[in-house]
């Protein structure tokens, strides 16, 4: 067995687009791999800013041979009378290269046809390998990619260098005017070597580079910068945070150091949440915090580099943040001169959408829809008067330089400029709250105003968005809106807050301006109810429930979005009880008798004269209030019981004696009209289990 070496050695690549590419470089080499007949023990990809490896150990020298078979005439068209080949028939063999007498008569599904059996004798691997790395490479993508010679040909940065061997042989490769060879460089500072490898040994390649300062794998990278800022960190009693920033900064640096920095103490009278951003947005530094996350005048910097204790990377980079610094707390200071509520028309000038309007539309929009979420709630009146003040400033922040300079402060600073200017601590709050969840596992609101102002602000801009048709499509959303229902989901969920998602949509969509749509709210409406439903279906998807049942419950109803992900949990719950069988069966069976009863009205004892069916009309009359009493309080678990309790045994006797489907229309009308109340006591409360599948 053989060993395949491929570096692409490149100009220096975005972090980001790294381990995206490394994932595509694995799954497509082993498309190849099957789609060339072959076999390996192991593949692997790595990488680093300057580079992307893959290594494939325990590759055959030699394809496998292939049996083809090809179709050609019918076995009738393939003879004549006297049994001799036709013309036909010698035509497809000589295409073939066969011998007519060779040819095979396999039997179809069409019927019976000449075949011709060719076998194809194996490639050396050697030879498919050049197509097979071309297929690769160029068939990667990135967010953005660059050309750089003549040609169609594009990569994210320019390819330098491509080593390729298999075992000891390099392999004839030349891409865009690169030839392959044996040849990688060791890292662009700290070597001047070009490194020779004799084979495709990976153990060796990996060994030779780190020698020459290049750690390829991202796993030991990682740990590397982990451990180095843990340590400095280890003397304020506190570890490294911020994964997101240590995986970046991981695939900015092939050989990392960790060096300490600082920087001035006036600096710290800025809000932390400035000096952190503009250390890691800009500079990729990792602020140092003391054991009470308080921020302290001190920052970590990882170098491409050793520092052998030289000062100039030190401070180099204090002199860089002391810059960026300085321009911050600037901002500060001039945006301080305008208090936020003086800054409320200039909103106006700031266009949202062309059809959707300014931000001063949409900050009416909020605060009539935040007053409308408030109420339903129960606010006090101080509570509403915080959401009225809180919807007038929280959309202010963007106007000034601060903001401009950083976006992702939008709120944030909007919250330090509210408490400056002496506003209530919950409206501040609320202004940086408003924006969240930002993303999947982020935090949530905590304040009463946050929470309905969050609400608000997500739902405004779905519904404003679907009026003017920018509608999610496939990988298209630029307005971000399934990450808005998501967050609406988690609030409500995650608050247990009793709302009406129709009420909501119907008074989001009675704040737009009138637009030139062909859509009335009551379509729209439809269209973002769907699209929740939606939502609501990939969500727990992902968070491990059952499809069958999170259809179940969704199909009685998701309007109220918190009670639907506690029936969800109830249900999921239930179905792993012994109970779960028996209280499917009674809800299926009853569904799919009465599903299609057109009868509707009150049930006729006169035609009661089956001791079966009295026996159940008996059990709904004396059951039912006991029943839907514990709705309200949403004990929807001793619903369950109860409802399986009373019915399980009745229904299945009555199914076993009773024809429901009689020619009396009357009294197939009156079984039907019960078996449909029955089963609405469960399906408009809880869920619709004739929608599960049998599960093992």
């Amino acid at each position: 067995m053989s060993n395949l070496l491929l570096e692409i050695g490149t100009e220096e690549i975005p972090a980001g687009y790294i381990v995206p590419a490394l994932k595509q470089m694995e799954v497509l080499f082993a498309e190849q791999i099957k789609e060339n007949r072959l076999s390996y023990e192991d593949l692997h990809t790595t990488g680093t800013p300057r580079r992307f490896i893959l290594s494939v150990t325990g590759l055959p020298r030699k394809q496998k041979n292939a049996v083809l078979e090809v179709k050609g005439p019918s076995a009738k068209a393939a003879q004549d009378k006297e049994g001799l080949p036709t013309k036909a028939a010698i035509g497809f063999a000589n295409s073939q290269g066969v011998k007519v007498e060779d040819l095979k008569v396999i039997k179809t599904d069409k019927g019976e046809y000449c075949f011709a059996i060719k076998e194809i004798e194996g490639q050396r691997v050697f030879d498919l390998l050049p197509d097979m790395i071309s297929s690769v490479i160029t068939s990667l993508t990135f967010p953005k990619s660059m050309r750089w010679r003549e040609g169609r040909f594009s990569f994210a940065r320019p390819i330098r260098s491509i080593l390729a061997l298999f075992d000891r042989d390099v392999i004839r490769l030349e891409l865009n005017g690169v030839k392959a060879g044996r040849k990688t460089n060791g890292h662009q500072f700290l070597s001047n070597k070009t490194i020779d490898l004799e084979n495709a040994d990976f153990d060796f390649y990996k060994e030779t580079l780190r020698s020459n300062y290049v750690i390829i794998e991202i796993d030991e990278r990682r740990k590397t910068i982990r451990d180095s800022i843990n340590t400095l960190l280890s003397r304020y009693g506190t570890l490294l945070d911020d994964e997101e920033l240590l995986n970046e900064v991981t695939n900015l640096v092939e050989f990392p150091c960790a060096v300490k920095c600082s920087f001035d103490k006036e600096y710290l009278e800025i809000p932390p949440d400035v000096v952190e951003t503009s250390m890691k947005e800009h500079q990729r530094y990792f602020p140092v915090k003391d054991k009470d996350n308080k921020l302290l005048p001190e920052f970590i910097v990882i170098i491409d580099r050793k520092s052998d204790g030289n000062e100039i990377p030190r401070k180099g980079n204090e002199r860089v943040l002391k810059a960026r610094l300085a321009d911050a707390k600037f901002f500060w200071e001039e945006d301080r001169k305008i208090p936020l509520h003086e800054r409320i028309d200039g909103l106006g000038n700031l266009i949202f959408h062309e059809n959707i309007g300014s931000y001063l539309d949409r900050e009416v929009r909020i605060g009539k829809l935040a007053h409308f979420i408030a109420d339903g709630l129960n606010y006090s009146s101080e509570k509403l008067a915080s959401v009225e003040r809180a919807s007038r400033l929280c959309k202010t922040d963007l106007l000034t330089e601060m903001v401009g300079e950083f976006p992702k402060l939008q709120g944030i600073m909007g919250r330090e400029y509210a408490r400056e200017a002496g506003e209530d601590e919950e409206v501040a709050k609320s202004i940086a709250e408003h924006y969240l969840p930002r993303y999947a596992k982020d935090v949530l609101p905590e304040t009463e105003t946050g929470i309905v102002l969050s609400l608000a602000d997500k739902f405004d801009v779905i519904t404003s968005c679907f009026s003017t048709g920018l509608i999610p499509t496939g990988s298209q959303d630029p307005y971000a809106l399934r990450r808005q229902a998501q967050g609406i989901i988690r609030i409500l969920e995650d608050k247990g807050l009793n709302l009406s998602l129709g009420n909501i949509l119907e008074s989001a969509l009675s704040n737009l301006p009138d637009k030139s749509t062909n859509n009335n709210n009551e379509t729209i409406a439809g269209q973002i109810r769907d699209f929740f439903k939606d939502r609501l279906c990939h969500n727990y998807l992902d968070r491990g429930y059952r499809y069958d049942i999170i259809e179940s419950v969704l199909k009685s109803g998701y309007d109220n979005i918190s009670d639907f992900s506690y029936r969800l949990e109830i249900v999921t719950k239930i179905s792993q009880t012994s109970i779960w069988k028996s209280l499917v069966t009674v809800v299926e069976r009853t569904y799919n008798i009465g599903k299609n009863c057109t009868a509707h009205g009150k049930i006729d004892e006169n035609l009661l004269n089956e001791e079966e069916e009295l026996k159940l009309w008996t059990l709904y009359k004396r059951e039912k209030e006991k029943i839907l009493a514990y709705v309200k309080p949403k004990k929807y678990e001793e619903l369950s019981l109860l409802y399986t309790h009373v019915f399980a045994e009745p229904i299945h006797n009555f199914f076993e004696n009773v024809f429901v489907n009689v020619e009396d229309e009357a009294l197939k009308n009156n079984r039907l009209i019960l078996m449909k109340k029955i089963n609405d006591l469960y399906v408009n409360n809880i869920a619709n289990l004739a929608l599960i599948v049998e599960h093992e």
